[in-house]
């Protein structure tokens, strides 16, 4: 069975970039653009849809506790 990373979320930034934290490594968020970097380098499109869809999930479920 396939363990399933977890993503822990910070505060957003004055420019819009957020930062996330995806299994072991720290990556920032651009949400207007829709693109993910780690240490301000792209990453590879598939890993972005797997970051982004979990940044995703853990915003609907901040909004659902609101």
């Amino acid at each position: 069975m396939k363990k399933k990373a977890q993503g822990k979320k910070s505060a957003p930034k004055q420019d819009g970039m957020i930062d996330f934290s995806f299994g072991n490594a720290s990556y920032q968020i651009d949400p207007n653009r829709r693109k993910v970097y780690q240490r301000w380098v792209e990453v590879e499109t598939a890993k972005t849809f797997l970051i982004m869809g979990a940044w995703n999930q853990t915003q609907a479920q901040t909004k659902k506790a609101v």
